[in-house]
């Protein structure tokens, strides 16, 4: 059970003690009350009423007396008027009365009453029936012959009285001895309530020390100093104690200087750990910084050799096309070198004609020469004619076998050219082929160095990363640094024994051991992933 629900258990036995005290004093109140306003709420109404009864009793006695006494009509009237209102009023008393009956013998008291009243009334008629008739001796001499039954009434009406007056005694007896046994109940209550609370008082109290394991000054005492770091307090608790408050604030002492210790130690560690990273961090942020700008060089140097090969590879392009094009007019060259042999042949043959026509020619001109020599004068004009000719004719054979001559030379050499091209296009042909190949060949170099150049690219880069994950590094081993420090500070706040850790300097001079670069390359490892595609050489 907690310290709260137990000091609720006190706050409620308490209060049920007050509630009980309370409810008990409210209920003897009551009874004292009700005992004592008996006589207020019922023995004086009740005796108020009986008075009221018996008044009119009696008036109604004296108006019977004043009716025989009259002789008068009219005041006979007005005092039989009388008569009515008074019955009238001993009517409300009675039943005012009835509303008060306290028991049976109330109720039979009240009984004798009605029947004397009731006999009253009988004499009563019959009185004041004599005295309206002014038979006044003879009314009067039944009132005298009658006079037990007022005297029945009066004696009814007084033992009414006397019970309704000892009932009135016994409530004041009654509400007097309520009083005292209410004074002992609320004596006997209080004191059973206190006893209670005193009880659970002090069960409470032996359960909280027990839980507390001592006095709570003590426990404050030792909490306030764990509190301002000391930790070299000796929490002192009961034999046997382990549950209790005190025993867990000493195990907690024990717990905190053993932590304490350790994370002293640690921060320690970490300290000299967080240099010797920062110096790391810093010779490889240098030797990165050196290997960028080496593969910016290289970069650069790809870039000049990828645009040497691309003009190269253009150039290539531009031969072959060239050669191509030298092939296909060189083709068409020697077909139309084919074509000028067979054309020149064709002349040739031609030429061949038109020797032999002028051949003939010569012939005819010859034959007209000699017919016209036969012919004498009359064939003389034709003469010069023919003999023109024959000059014609012969002129035209020589020119023909000039020309047949030369047709027979160009014929020579253009089978010469064409056979020269039929040389020079497979030649071309190769050429181009050749110049194709290394085109292509240009095109896988211009490839090669692009893959080299982005390689280099995504070198550049990791390694530009590298060098800004190694300054990244230097700067958090030196802000780790630094928390290190604040770490040892807020851990000097605690005082605890120095046999439970290693001293500073013993455990410094274990954190600073020598170390080689070769214990840094193999503990450092890589600051950045590979890239997708990107092959990382080992060596």
């Amino acid at each position: 059970m907690t310290i709260s629900k137990k000091m609720i258990l006190l706050v409620l036995s308490a209060l049920l003690g007050i509630i009980v005290l309370a409810g008990v004093g409210q209920y003897q109140l009551k009874s004292v009350f009700a005992s004592a306003n008996y006589g207020n709420e019922n023995t004086v109404p009740s005796l108020l009423a009986l008075r009221a009864m018996e008044s009119n009793s009696k008036d109604l006695i004296r108006q019977m007396y004043k009716h025989i006494l009259t002789t008068d009509g009219a005041g006979m009237r007005i005092i039989e008027e009388d008569i009515r209102r008074t019955e009238q009023s001993l009517q409300d008393a009675t039943e005012e009365y009835r509303k008060l009956l306290s028991n049976d013998e109330d109720q039979q008291l009240l009984d004798k009453v009605l029947a004397t009243l009731a006999r009253f009334k009988e004499v009563q008629t019959a009185v004041m029936k004599l005295s309206a008739e002014n038979q006044t001796e003879a009314a009067a001499k039944m009132i005298l012959d009658n006079s037990a039954i007022t005297d029945d009434v009066a004696k009814a009406f007084e033992a009414h009285v006397d019970f309704n007056e000892k009932l009135g005694d016994q409530a004041t007896v009654e509400a007097n001895n309520q009083l005292q046994n209410a004074t002992l109940t609320s004596i006997g209550v209080s004191g059973v309530t206190l006893v209670l609370i005193a009880l659970v008082g002090l069960f409470i109290t032996r359960n909280l020390l027990r839980q507390l394991g001592g006095e709570p000054a003590y426990a404050a005492e030792m909490v306030s100093r764990i509190a301002a770091g000391d930790l070299t307090a000796r929490v002192e608790t009961k034999a046997g104690d382990t549950t209790s408050m005190l025993a867990a604030i000493k195990g907690m002492v024990e717990k905190l200087a053993q932590i304490i210790g350790e994370v002293r130690s640690n921060a320690d560690s970490l300290s000299s750990a967080s240099e010797q990273i920062s110096a790391t961090a810093q010779s490889m942020s240098q030797g990165a910084s050196e290997q960028a700008a080496s593969v910016e060089q290289t970069s650069a140097s790809m870039e000049q050799m990828s645009a040497s090969i691309a003009q190269n590879t253009e150039n290539a392009k531009v031969t072959d096309g060239m050669a191509g094009k030298a092939a296909r007019e060189a083709d068409e060259g020697g077909k139309a070198v084919k074509d000028t042999v067979a054309a020149m042949k064709t002349i040739a043959d031609k030429i061949g004609i038109v020797d032999d026509i002028a051949y003939q020619t010569n012939l005819l001109a010859l034959n007209a020469a000699i017919e016209a020599a036969r012919a004498g004068e009359h064939g003389k004009g034709f003469a010069v004619v023919a003999a023109e000719v024959r000059k014609l004719a012969e002129r035209s054979q020589i020119a023909a076998q000039e020309i047949s001559e030369v047709a027979k030379n160009s014929v020579s050499l253009a089978e010469r050219a064409g056979t020269l091209l039929d040389q020079m296009v497979p030649s071309i042909t190769k050429t181009s082929d050749l110049v194709q190949e290394i085109a292509a060949a240009s095109e896988e170099q211009s490839s090669g160095v692009g893959q080299i150049n982005t390689a280099m690219n995504q070198l550049s880069e990791i390694t530009q990363q590298s060098a800004s994950s190694s300054e990244e590094l230097a700067a958090t081993a030196e802000e780790m640094s630094g928390q290190a420090e604040q770490l040892q500070q807020l851990m000097d706040f605690f005082k605890i024994d120095n046999a439970a850790t290693p001293t500073r300097q013993t455990r410094q001079q274990a954190a600073r051991r020598p170390r080689s670069s070769n214990d840094d390359a193999d503990e450092l490892p890589s600051l950045q992933p590979t890239p997708k595609g990107f092959i990382r050489f080992q060596h």
